[in-house]
C-alpha cells in the first residue's frame, strides 16, 4: 500500500535537507517513491507566482492532486513544500489514505539565520531579509510575495504525526526518524 510523507515546516527549517536525507535512505533500501516539491513545481503549476493567496491555494491543491494521482498509481510521495495552511495538508490527508505529516519545526530567528545563506536560485535570496525590510521600511521587492512566517502565519496541526525540531537534531537523525516511523506503521 502506497504511503506520502509530507516535510512541512517554515522556509529555512530544514525541510528539503531532511527530505533529501529521507531520499537517501529510501534510496539505499530500494524503497521506490516520487519526490514532489513545491520549490520546483510552482512554475509549471504558476507562471510568474506572486505568491497570493488564492495562487497559493491553487498550486497547493494542484500539487496534491499530482500526489493523489501518483499514489493510485501504486507510487510512494514524499512531498517538501511549506503548506503554510492546515487546510492544505488537510485535503491531502482526506483523499490519501497512508498520510504522514512532518512538521519541521524550527524557531524563527533560525530560519531567518539559514535563510540568509541560500543562494538564488528556484526561491528568492534573502527572503526574510527583504520582507522585514518591506515590513519595516516599506521597500519594495519585485516578485517577493507574502512571506511566511514574516507577512503571514505557519498554522500547526494536532493531527501531525511526526514533529521535529530541526534546531535540535540534524537533518540524518530526522529522516531517520521518519524511517522509524514508516517502519513502525508497516509501510515500508
Amino acid at each position: 500500500m502506497p504511503f506520502a510523507v509530507w516535510i512541512t515546516g517554515l522556509p529555512g527549517s530544514g525541510k528539503s535537507t531532511i527530505a533529501k536525507g529521507l531520499i537517501k535512505i529510501l534510496k539505499s533500501q530500494k524503497i521506490k517513491f516520487e519526490y514532489l516539491s513545491m520549490d520546483k513545481l510552482r512554475e509549471k503549476i504558476v507562471k510568474d507566482p506572486t505568491y497570493a493567496s488564492k495562487e497559493r491555494d491553487l498550486a497547493y491543491k494542484k500539487l496534491t492532486q499530482i500526489g493523489i494521482k501518483k499514489i493510485k498509481q501504486n507510487k510512494n510521495i514524499i512531498f517538501d513544500a511549506t503548506a503554510h495552511k492546515r487546510k492544505y495538508r488537510n485535503y491531502a490527508r482526506k483523499k490519501i489514505k497512508n498520510f504522514v505529516e512532518v512538521y519541521i519545526r524550527c524557531p524563527l530567528k533560525i530560519c531567518i539565520e539559514r535563510e540568509s545563506k541560500r543562494k538564488q536560485g528556484l526561491v528568492t535570496a534573502d527572503l526574510y531579509k527583504k520582507a522585514l525590510e518591506r515590513k519595516n521600511k516599506g521597500t519594495k521587492y519585485k516578485g517577493l510575495g507574502k512571506v511566511i512566517g514574516i507577512d503571514v502565519p505557519y498554522e500547526e496541526n494536532k493531527k501531525t504525526e511526526i514533529i521535529i525540531n530541526s534546531n535540535k537534531i540534524g537533518p540524518n537523525k530526522a529522516a531517520q526518524k521518519i524511517i522509524i516511523f514508516l517502519k513502525n506503521k508497516n509501510l515500508i
